[in-house]
């Protein structure tokens, strides 16, 4: 008895290129069907739409060895930009309290109780309206010490995705070939 097993493999896409494949569409000169660079007139252009690719636009091309788009030069308006939500980045900040007036204020008090007391007394009203009514009126909520906020920015990326498998691809600069 022979079992056999079938392994599933994900049906690769095909996708139908715009124009004649055989003409460069810039100069109409014969080229090869799987180029996307004419020899004659020295430019490139997208594998799948024949548009002309400048320099000010930087095409992609596929990494995926098994990808019929393989290594093939595609525009950014036939491979469109795919936006992905990314976990978001969190950070403490800090938010400043209002020690400054809260400090005037213990100051003002303790001259005024050293006038009419000694300055031990004064000493002893300024440290414990400072630091002990301080902390009582910071743990009633009211920001006397400063506060730290927990900020949650939103992350977004972008990528770009091969056309016929769905890998990822690489940006690619026209002005390093020649």
């Amino acid at each position: 008895m022979s079992e056999t097993t079938s392994v599933e493999q994900a049906p690769k896409t095909t996708i139908e290129r715009l124009g004649d494949t055989s003409k460069c569409p810039v100069c109409w000169s014969d080229v090869h069907e799987e180029a996307y660079h004419c020899t004659k007139c020295r430019n490139f252009f997208c594998f799948h739409c024949r548009a002309r690719l400048t320099g000010a636009e930087s095409p992609l091309q596929c990494v995926n060895k098994g990808c019929g788009y393989y290594g093939k030069l595609v525009c950014n308006s036939c491979d469109p930009q795919h936006k992905k939500d990314e976990m978001p980045t969190e950070y403490m900040e800090p938010i400043d309290g209002y020690w400054p007036l809260w400090l005037l204020a213990t100051i003002i008090a303790s001259i005024i109780l050293w006038l009419y007391t000694n300055w031990l007394a004064a000493l002893i009203a300024f440290m414990g309206l400072y630091g002990g009514v301080g902390a009582i009126m910071q743990s009633m909520g009211l920001n006397i010490f400063g506060i730290e906020r927990k900020v949650a920015m939103q992350r977004v990326s972008n990528y770009h995705s091969c056309i016929c498998c769905e890998q990822p691809v690489k940006v690619v600069n026209l002005h390093d070939k020649h």
